[in-house]
């Protein structure tokens, strides 16, 4: 009697343990991260943010800059690492495509043996012998089983296919991400070669405006002039002023922007190597425009994008079809039971077993109809997509054309500006020309030249924006496996650059037609009637 109730204390002692280490676990509350593992971190990531880059060791071009956006830019290495994601879910889903190997091993034990006695059926007496039983208290089972549904392996394998078209989708993204760094690096540069040849010649004319001004308040305090003349002088100065000073802050960014982009450390300092003289060469394009549109079809990474999504609907299609089949599984295993009253305590077991969801036939036409209607969507969001990228050829091409032409005005307007500030400088130091018109033909030519170098990243820009519609790549293989001089003999972004045509991308396969629908619905049909006539037979049988 001591001995059970010190059994049913201790199990009570051990229940209510249990239920408050349980209550204790749920019982979770945050945990914030100190401000030293928060600076800990940001460390690492900083560090990490650079790591393994080769330094600026000389003046930086544009062939230069675009290598290291290639290389170094942080938005293209996530790309990649999608990519590579994606790729490593292809090789995960081969092993979906295996049967299913499991082992399992257990252990049990009762507190008294199973013992059981036999009751007669007919007179509903029980057996006045013994009890007995016919296995152990003790027990201990082991199993390896191997298991295949052929159904699952069906659905594994278009699931497979959707994966690896899914992983094509990547490298097309990667593709549209690198020639949108290409344009955005095109454009940037050029802003900040602007700002390195013009941050001085703003400072210095600056400071000749502001002792100019304080010339021109002290000649009017003085009574030295006219008024109303000294006035005329200070609001022109002012105005140059606030022009020079609009020009720098528009000059302040443009390096900072340009580091970001090729992952140089902010506040670096770097040169650019801008052409001598001034001299800037319009890009030559001399692609056709039916050209154009037969590369932009078939090589526009946004097109190629919906055409593997097209054939991803499809192979939707095809796995509700495979939903309206039986599924049959086959297994095999090996057994172990440790009953010591088991003739054979190790035994193979083998078996089919077909199982069918006879809903899905019911809601098949649903179903099916439901995936056409995915396809149509499918199709029509890629013709939609091709009309607008027919569209965005002509407007590109427009867009650079009038780049082209724009900045050649402005290189004209540069040169007048130019001459005039010369001419002016000259006649200042001769003394026929005062210190006022000197100042303002020079930030007028400060500006114009700004207006050159604005259109012709423009021109660059829609330049870089013409390429990625067509598709044409500047993104050579194994960039990381390449050094920077390896990447800029491999890359080209002269003036004269014809748009090369890079290997072909594998294109999706041919779209099944409406027949292989409609035979699938015929099978549909004929599973239903034959469903239909079974269910009849059994019922005559069974009357």
């Amino acid at each position: 009697m001591t001995v059970t109730m010190t059994s049913r204390r201790a199990i009570r002692l051990m229940a209510a343990v249990s239920t408050a280490a349980l209550l204790a676990a749920c019982a979770v509350t945050p945990t914030p991260f100190t401000a030293e593992e928060f600076s800990a971190q940001a460390k690492a990531d900083r560090s990490a943010m650079f790591e393994g880059q080769e330094a600026l060791s000389k003046p930086l071009t544009l062939n230069d800059a675009v290598v290291r956006v290639l290389k170094y830019n942080l938005d293209k290495r996530s790309k990649m690492m999608e990519e590579a994601l994606a790729l490593g879910q292809i090789d995960l889903d081969r092993f979906d495509l295996l049967p299913k190997l499991a082992a399992n091993a257990g252990y049990t034990e009762r507190s008294a043996p199973n013992a059981t006695r036999s009751r007669d059926l007919y007179t509903q007496t029980t057996s006045t012998s013994n009890p007995s039983y016919s296995a152990d208290r003790f027990s201990i089972t082991s199993d390896l089983g191997l298991t295949w549904n052929i159904l699952d392996f069906g659905a594994s394998y278009f699931t497979a296919h959707q994966n690896a078209d899914r992983a094509l989708i990547a490298g097309e993204r990667r593709r549209k991400t690198v020639a949108n760094l290409v344009q955005e690096v095109r454009f940037t540069f050029w802003r900040a070669s602007a700002a390195q040849v013009l941050k001085g010649k703003v400072t210095e004319t600056v400071k000749s405006a502001e002792a100019a001004l304080k010339d021109s308040e002290r000649v009017e305090s003085e009574r030295l002039r006219n008024p109303t003349e000294s006035l005329r002088i200070q609001k022109t100065l002012l105005e140059s002023i606030r022009q020079l000073e609009a020009i720098d802050q528009e000059l302040t960014t443009a390096k900072s922007e340009l580091a970001a982009l090729i992952n140089v450390a902010p506040g670096s300092t770097f040169r650019l190597e801008v052409p001598e003289n001034g001299s800037m060469a319009t890009p030559a394009w001399s692609m056709p425009i039916e050209e154009m549109e037969e590369a932009a079809l078939t090589r526009n990474p946004d097109l190629r994008e919906q055409d593997y999504q097209s054939r991803i609907a499809v192979d939707d299609t095809h796995k509700e079809i495979l939903k309206l089949f039986p599924g049959v599984t086959l297994s095999f295993s090996r057994q172990y039971d440790q009953n010591s009253f088991l003739m054979d305590n190790r035994w193979n077991e083998m078996g089919t077993k077909i199982t069918w969801n006879l809903i899905n036939l019911l809601s098949a036409p649903d179903r099916i109809a439901h995936s056409e209607s995915a396809e149509d969507v499918a199709r029509a969001k890629r013709v939609a997509l091709r009309m607008a990228v027919l569209a965005q050829v002509h407007v590109v091409s427009t867009q650079f054309a009038s780049a082209a032409k724009q900045f050649e005005r402005a290189d004209k307007l540069w040169k007048i500006e130019q001459r005039l500030a010369d001419a002016a400088g000259n006649q200042s130091r001769g003394g026929t020309q005062n210190e006022i018109e000197r100042i303002s033909t020079e930030t007028s030519a400060i500006a114009a030249e700004l207006r050159r170098f604005q259109t012709y990243a423009q021109m660059q820009s829609s330049y870089g924006k013409l390429q990625s519609t067509i598709g044409a790549d500047v993104d050579p293989d194994r960039v990381a496996t390449q050094s920077l001089d390896g990447l800029g003999g491999a890359i080209t972004l002269g003036p004269a650059i014809v748009p090369a045509v890079v290997e072909p991308v594998p294109q999706p396969e041919p779209q099944p037609a409406r027949t292989e629908i409609a035979s699938a619905k015929e099978d549909v049909k004929a599973a239903m009637a034959w469903l239909g006539g079974f269910i009849a037979d059994g019922f005559k049988e069974r009357q």
